[in-house]
C-alpha cells in the first residue's frame, strides 16, 4: 500500500514539475530583454565557440544595447553595420531564441543563398538549439517523423521559423511574417522579381508589431544596402574611453600605429595617448554607445562598429593582415576593408583633386629611378596621333612614370610608326643603386598597342613586325572581372596575336593606386613637369552602376563627356603589357643578389610563346637571336617558365 502511495505521490510531482515548466513556457516574461534571455538561457556549442558553454554579454558588452533595442516597442527596423569577429552571428541567434522561447512568432530568416542557408541551419542553428535546454524542449528533432523540423522549416509552439534566400523569390513570398531576419544583406542581388529586401519586408506589412533586422559587412560602395540603411537611423557608434586621459572616442584604423622595429601594433588616442592591446577589456567594459544622427527616419535605429573593438582580435594581427592585403592587391585589400574595417569599398576611388597629384611629383635622379626593375610602355592611337606612357614597375605593383609621348600626324603615314618605334627600342638611363655602382640601362620589355580604333590594319602591321621585341596588339573589354590580359588569338592575314584585356580591372587597379598616398606596394610615383592636364585624364572615369534590363551592371564611365581619357588608357595598356610578359620580380631580386649588374639576361613571356629571345648585356648591344630547343621537352620549358633571368 505504501508503495502504491509512494508511487502515486511520485507521479504527482513529476506531473506537477512538468506542468509548471509548461506554464512558464508559455507565459512570456514581458520584463526579459533580449541580452537578459541570452545570459539566462543561452549556451554556446562547442563546434561554434572556443569559448564553449553558457553565453555572457559581458565578454562583447557593445552587443547589449543593440539586443534591447531590438524589443522596444517604438522600433521598426534595427540595422547592424559591422565588421567580422564582431559575433553578429551570435546577435543573430540571440534574437531568434528570444523570439521562439519568449515571444513566438513567424519569423523569416534570410540568407544571400541556398547553400548559405543551409550551412547556416546546419552549423549555427541546430547547435544553438541543440545545447540550449529551452530551445531543444521547443523545437523536435529533425530526425523525428512529423516533427516540424527540416533544415529549413522549425515549427514552435506558437510561431515558426522559416529560411530563405535572396536568390529564389519563391522563398520570400505567400506566407505573413512578424519578424524579418536578413544576414549579409549587402550581398543580395536583384532577381527577377525585384529587390529582395523589399520582396521579404512585405512579408511583414500585416502586423502592427513588426521587427526588420539588416545585419551585414558592407561590400561595394556603388551596391550597397546596408550603408544607405545604416544612414536613415540615427547611427549609432560605440565610444570607448582612454584608459590615459579618459576621452571618449571610436577605435579608428588610421589610429593604429606600428614601428619598423618593433613587432606590436598599439593605438595613438586622439590626444595622443598610446593604448596596448592589453586596454581593450577594460575600455569595452566602459564604453557606450552614441547617436551620430540626430534626426533618424522614425523607427530606425543603426548601429557601426569595427574589428578594433572585438575582444579576439587584436591590433598586431590586424597590422598583418591589412600589409599582406596591400601586397596581395585590391581584391584582398577590399576584403579587409569590408570584413575588418566594417567600410564600403570605393571602387572609383576618392576624388583626388589635380592639386594632390601634382604635389605628388617628384625629382628623379635618372629617367629610371631605383627600384624600376622592369618598363613597359602603353600606346593609344587617335587619328591624328599616337599616345605612348612608358611606365617602370617594381616590386608589389609600385610604378613610376618614366615618360609620356604625343607623336603627331597621320596613323597611316610610316613616319608616324618609326618615331614611335625610335622610342619604344631606345636606352633609358638608370639611376646608379650606388655612388660606386656602374651606369646601367633599360629597354622597354613589352608594349600594348590598342588596335580597337580606326587604325587596326596599322597596329596590326606595326606589333606583327616587332613581335620579337614583344610588341603585342590589344583589345579592350569593358567585362566586369575579366582578367587583365587573356591567352591571345590570331587574327587577320597574315596572322597577328590579340590580345583582349579586362579594361575594367585595369581601372579598378588604378584607381585604388592613386589613393595610396605613401611610397610602397602599389604606389604610383611621377616626374617633376606632369601638368594639371596629365591627371585630370588619369582621373577622367569612374565606376558607375547602370541597368541593363533588370540587372545591375558596374561600369567605367567618364565623369563629363567632354573629358579627354588618354591618360587612363595607356595607363590601362602598359599595365596590360606588364600582364602579358608576367615577370617574376622575385626571382629578379633573388638572381640581382647573386648576379653582377652586366650579366646577361633573358626575358620570356608566360602566356606569349616568343618569336625571338632578346639577350640584353650591360656592355653590349641588343642581340636578337631565335631559341634553339633541342627536344619537345625543352620547348614547353621556353613556352611555360616565364621570366626566366633577372633584367
Amino acid at each position: 500500500m505504501n508503495s502504491v502511495t509512494t508511487t502515486q505521490n511520485s507521479w504527482a510531482t513529476n506531473s506537477d514539475s512538468v506542468i509548471r515548466e509548461s506554464l512558464l513556457s508559455a507565459i512570456p516574461e514581458s520584463d526579459l530583454t533580449i541580452d537578459g534571455w541570452a545570459d539566462t538561457y543561452r549556451f554556446l556549442s562547442p563546434e561554434r565557440s572556443a569559448r564553449p558553454g553558457r553565453w555572457s554579454t559581458d565578454l562583447v558588452p557593445y552587443l547589449r544595447e543593440p539586443m534591447r533595442v531590438v524589443t522596444n516597442s517604438d522600433v521598426v527596423e534595427v540595422v547592424f553595420m559591422a565588421s567580422s569577429q564582431i559575433a553578429k552571428t551570435e546577435f543573430c541567434n540571440n534574437v531568434l531564441g528570444y523570439f521562439i522561447h519568449i515571444d513566438p512568432s513567424p519569423i523569416l530568416y534570410l540568407c544571400e543563398n541556398e547553400g548559405k542557408a543551409e550551412a547556416w541551419s546546419k552549423e549555427c542553428l541546430a547547435p544553438m538549439i541543440r545545447d540550449t535546454p529551452v530551445l531543444a524542449k521547443l523545437i523536435g528533432e529533425a530526425r523525428m517523423r512529423d516533427s516540424g523540423n527540416t533544415t529549413f522549416d522549425k515549427r514552435f509552439p506558437g510561431g515558426h521559423l522559416a529560411l530563405a534566400w535572396a536568390t529564389s523569390p519563391a522563398t520570400l513570398s505567400s506566407r505573413p511574417r512578424r519578424v524579418v531576419l536578413a544576414d549579409e544583406c549587402d550581398g543580395y542581388a536583384p532577381t527577377n522579381e525585384g529587390d529582395p529586401m523589399s520582396l521579404a519586408e512585405k512579408r511583414t506589412t500585416t502586423f502592427t508589431n513588426k521587427k526588420i533586422l539588416k545585419v551585414s559587412s558592407p561590400r561595394d560602395e556603388l551596391t550597397s544596402t546596408i550603408e544607405p540603411a545604416y544612414r536613415e537611423t540615427d547611427m549609432r557608434r560605440y565610444f570607448v574611453p582612454c584608459p590615459h586621459c579618459d576621452e571618449f572616442q571610436i577605435l579608428e584604423w588610421k589610429r593604429v600605429k606600428w614601428d619598423d622595429t618593433t613587432s606590436d601594433a598599439y593605438y595613438v588616442c586622439v590626444n595622443g595617448c598610446l593604448i596596448e592591446h592589453d586596454s581593450k577589456t577594460e575600455m569595452l567594459a566602459s564604453g557606450e554607445w552614441r547617436v551620430t544622427n540626430p534626426q533618424p527616419t522614425p523607427g530606425k535605429v543603426g548601429f557601426w562598429i569595427n574589428e578594433l573593438y572585438s575582444p579576439f582580435v587584436d591590433w598586431t594581427d590586424m597590422r598583418n593582415r591589412f600589409l599582406i592585403a596591400k601586397r596581395k592587391g585590391q581584391e584582398t585589400l577590399k576584403v579587409f576593408i569590408n570584413t575588418s574595417l566594417a567600410e564600403t569599398w570605393k571602387a572609383g576611388g576618392e576624388e583626388i583633386d589635380t592639386d594632390d597629384l601634382l604635389a605628388r611629383c617628384e625629382f628623379f635622379a635618372a629617367e629610371v629611378p631605383v627600384g624600376v626593375k622592369v618598363l613597359t610602355a602603353g600606346v593609344d592611337v587617335q587619328n591624328d596621333r599616337l599616345e605612348c606612357e612608358i611606365v617602370g614597375w617594381g616590386e608589389d605593383k609600385e610604378s613610376w612614370s618614366i615618360a609620356y609621348r604625343i607623336i603627331e600626324g597621320d596613323p597611316t603615314k610610316k613616319q608616324v610608326w618609326e618615331e614611335l618605334k625610335d622610342i619604344l627600342t631606345r636606352d633609358y638611363e638608370c639611376e646608379p643603386l650606388d655612388d660606386d655602382a656602374d651606369i646601367r640601362n633599360l629597354r622597354v620589355a613589352a608594349v600594348a598597342v590598342d588596335s580597337g580604333g580606326h587604325h587596326t590594319h596599322e597596329v596590326y602591321k606595326f606589333t606583327r613586325s616587332n613581335a620579337g621585341r614583344r610588341f603585342h596588339a590589344i583589345k579592350g573589354a569593358n567585362t566586369p572581372g575579366k582578367p587583365l590580359a587573356s591567352r591571345p588569338s590570331k587574327v587577320g592575314t597574315p596572322p597577328t596575336k590579340l590580345y583582349i584585356i579586362g579594361t575594367e580591372t585595369a581601372k579598378d587597379s588604378i584607381a585604388a593606386a592613386l589613393e595610396v598616398a605613401e611610397p610602397g606596394p602599389n604606389y604610383c610615383h611621377f616626374p617633376d613637369g606632369r601638368d594639371a592636364e596629365y591627371f585630370k585624364q588619369l582621373r577622367s572615369e569612374r565606376a558607375v552602376m547602370r541597368y541593363v534590363g533588370r540587372r545591375q551592371v558596374r561600369t567605367w564611365e567618364k565623369r563629363k563627356p567632354s573629358l579627354r581619357n588618354e591618360a587612363l588608357d595607356v595607363r590601362v595598356y602598359a599595365m596590360a603589357a606588364l600582364a602579358i610578359l608576367n615577370p617574376d620580380f622575385k626571382a629578379m631580386r633573388r638572381r640581382a643578389q647573386h648576379q653582377p649588374l652586366a650579366a646577361a639576361t633573358v626575358q620570356t613571356s608566360v602566356l606569349d610563346t616568343p618569336a625571338e629571345t632578346t639577350v640584353v648585356a650591360e656592355d653590349e648591344p641588343v642581340i636578337s637571336q631565335p631559341p634553339v630547343p633541342n627536344s619537345r621537352r625543352a620547348r614547353r620549358r621556353i613556352r611555360g617558365n616565364g621570366f626566366v633571368n633577372n633584367w
